[in-house]
């Protein structure tokens, strides 16, 4: 507990320089923040990351983050617990689900709106198996489209049920021959999750 203090007592003390980080026109006086507010993080635990943003005249949000990776959601969710009450802050555990539905990652670009699903099952996991299907799919950047996939995944869910409800995933192209009426729209994964999760505790 002394680190989670330690980390809140530091930021207290800094706030400022990152509630006005926008403001800061020097890109090297900017990373060194950046730098700085990183290290104090990870005196408290090596796995976490942060976001920090928000209006310019309003609130800034601080997201502390363990990148999708669950054996540290508990770090996350203790610190962000203990967090203090600094006006004009939101301090959030865990990246939330945003709804954004396009994603560019390389030279992949990936629009929820032109995505679908088809559910895979697993009998020795609960989480869910995502095949994903893409127009525009080019298997030479089959990394790309992946790792596109999967921050899509964590816009529409949020890092928590991301990491959680989702056990694989994998990307292929919609072909023209496609027959679109047997799959899901990829924007509605948010609601197949819940229904699924619904599903399974009854």
């Amino acid at each position: 507990m002394d680190k989670v203090k330690e980390f809140w007592d530091w930021f207290k003390l800094n706030e400022a320089r990152y509630f006005f980080l926008g403001q800061v026109t020097d890109e090297i006086e900017k990373e060194r923040y950046l730098d700085e507010l990183l290290e104090q993080l990870h005196l408290y635990c090596e796995q976490l990351y942060f976001e920090v943003g928000g209006a310019e005249d309003g609130n800034q949000d601080l997201i502390i983050t363990a990148q999708a990776d669950e054996h540290f959601f508990d770090d996350v969710e203790l610190l962000v617990a203990h967090a203090p009450n600094l006006e004009h802050w939101n301090f959030i555990a865990l990246k939330p689900a945003v709804g954004e539905g396009v994603v560019q990652y390389g030279d992949a670009r990936l629009d929820a709106d032109l995505m679908y699903f088809d559910p895979l099952e697993n009998k020795s996991s609960q989480k869910i198996g995502l095949r994903v299907y893409v127009e525009n799919y080019n298997v030479a950047d089959h990394d790309s489209f992946t790792a596109a996939a999967w921050i899509l995944t964590d816009s529409l869910l949020g890092e928590k049920s991301s990491a959680m409800d989702i056990g694989y995933l994998e990307v292929v192209g919609l072909q023209p021959t496609s027959d679109k009426e047997k799959l899901i729209p990829f924007a509605k994964l948010p609601r197949y999750v819940n229904w699924k999760k619904s599903k399974a505790n009854t």
